[in-house]
């Protein structure tokens, strides 16, 4: 269940739900890119879960590396995802890869197809090797020419911490950011990784953008993220959302309580009102799947 806020001109933090945050989710074709660090995966599939829970098609894929889905959730033609389709579930597709814990771009034929059919196509389409935030190499990040939509997110677990140890891709952060391996990352260093040329805005060639970021704690990061809203926004970035998985969801190691394979679980069950109505019941207000 995740918790979104909006930062508003003023920086002030309002709390709102999925389909005020992220309208495009209800509206038909939008193909929509998740890049950065700190909760991509996450994201991906609160998004996903909402797509399907107001009947939307949603096929979930990526343009470098996902974490592999266990196999029967996963489809490998079009008359499986066509299936899952009309089951009101989520289609995730992907080929293999060398690395057995994740799947990578699916096969082109297939991908268009499927994108074809669906309403709502997420991909996840950077990686960060579980750091919070990140600069983009030259071949980064993959955005797709049908994309058009960038959701940018980065961890806020990174203020504070070393360069070399929170940011992926350290030694280029510290040749653009012009500073020593070992320095601190600060609320300036963050707002420069969002909205320069060289970091998620690289690419972007006009699509709309997004940027989120992810677990937020109030007592800690609440004058950070006022900070960093009020810079973006001096960048002429519009669209800025604070997130975070409430700590009763969490784990010791700061992941939700459930699995990623247990958020892709939800997106394979067919809509169903009881459900819904029980989830209600046991969450109060939802925020996500």
């Amino acid at each position: 269940m995740l918790r979104i806020w909006k930062a508003t001109e003023r920086q002030r933090l309002v709390p709102v739900e999925m389909e005020t945050a992220f309208p495009f989710l209800l509206e038909p074709d939008h193909v929509v890119s998740l890049l950065g660090g700190g909760g991509k995966t996450t994201l991906l599939y609160e998004m996903a879960g909402f797509g399907v829970r107001n009947g939307q098609n949603v096929l979930v894929t990526t343009s470098t590396h996902l974490y592999r889905p266990p196999e029967e959730w996963r489809d490998r033609t079009l008359k499986e995802v066509e299936r899952k389709f009309q089951a009101g579930c989520a289609a995730i597709i992907g080929s293999d890869c060398r690395d057995p814990k994740k799947i990578a771009m699916p096969e082109e034929q297939l991908f268009e197809t499927a994108r074809k059919k669906a309403d709502l196509t997420l991909i996840e389409a950077d990686g960060t090797k579980h750091l919070p935030c990140k600069v983009p190499a030259e071949h980064e990040p993959a955005l797709l020419s049908c994309s058009d939509l960038v959701v940018g997110v980065t961890g806020l677990s990174a203020l504070g911490q070393p360069l070399e140890k929170s940011c992926f891709r350290a030694k280029l952060a510290a040749e653009r950011l012009g500073c020593p391996m070992d320095h601190r990352i600060t609320e300036e260093d963050l707002a420069q990784l969002i909205a320069a040329e060289w970091g998620q805005q690289k690419d972007l060639d006009g699509r709309a953008f997004y940027a989120v970021l992810h677990q937020y704690e109030e007592k800690e990061h609440k004058k950070a993220v006022r900070k960093i809203a009020e810079l973006l926004q001096r960048r002429g970035i519009r669209q800025i959302f604070v997130t975070c998985v409430p700590k009763n969801q969490m784990t010791g190691e700061g992941s939700m309580a459930c699995s990623w394979h247990g958020r892709a679980d939800t997106l394979q069950r067919e809509r169903s009102g009881a459900y819904r109505k029980k989830t209600e019941e046991k969450n109060g207000r939802i925020y996500s799947f």
